[in-house]
């Protein structure tokens, strides 16, 4: 007992140092460890907002059900995405217009052809042919930037105006 109390005597400031830096290292851990609690009660009560005391394994199935219904909606909208595409490739997407005068003696162009077509190039052209005694309309159908039947200027430059907006 006695060389005890003499080691205790001979190393009393090494001893001191030594337990200084044991407690500042305690310290240290106990701060650090007071800051990830702290983090994680933060990440916690986040994660429970509007639970009212559930559990956690109660707000993880709520979860999984909304995430379960949103990929039903996910997949609703996307087939409805998808059919309002394909309608949307048959519309009519591009309109070509020029006016001008079809017969000599009237002025103010009030004759017209009109080019309704979609991205493909299909539609109609309507043409109406605007006279003193009489008015008349023709519509020719448009094929992938064709039609079957004789087109006249004002008819092509319409489908142009149409489909490159020139």
């Amino acid at each position: 007992m006695e060389s005890v109390s003499i080691f205790i005597n001979n190393y009393i400031a090494e001893i001191l140092i030594a337990v200084l830096l044991l407690s500042l290292l305690s310290f240290f851990l106990a701060v650090l460890n007071i800051s990830r609690t702290n983090k994680l009660l933060r990440r916690y009560r986040k994660l429970m907002r509007g639970m009212n005391n559930k559990n956690l394994e109660a707000v993880l199935f709520n979860q999984l059900e909304a995430i379960e219904a949103n990929q039903e909606r996910l997949k609703e909208m996307e087939s409805s995405f998808a059919a309002i595409n394909s309608k949307l490739t048959r519309s009519i997407q591009r309109v070509g217009i020029v006016r001008y005068d079809a017969f000599d003696q009237n002025g103010s162009q009030q004759s017209f052809s009109i080019a309704m077509l979609n991205n493909k190039g299909d539609g109609f052209v309507l043409t109406s042919l605007y006279g003193r005694s009489s008015s008349t309309i023709f519509a020719k159908p448009v094929k992938k930037k064709e039609s079957e039947y004789p087109l006249t200027k004002e008819e092509k430059e319409a489908i142009e105006q149409a489909l490159y907006g020139l």
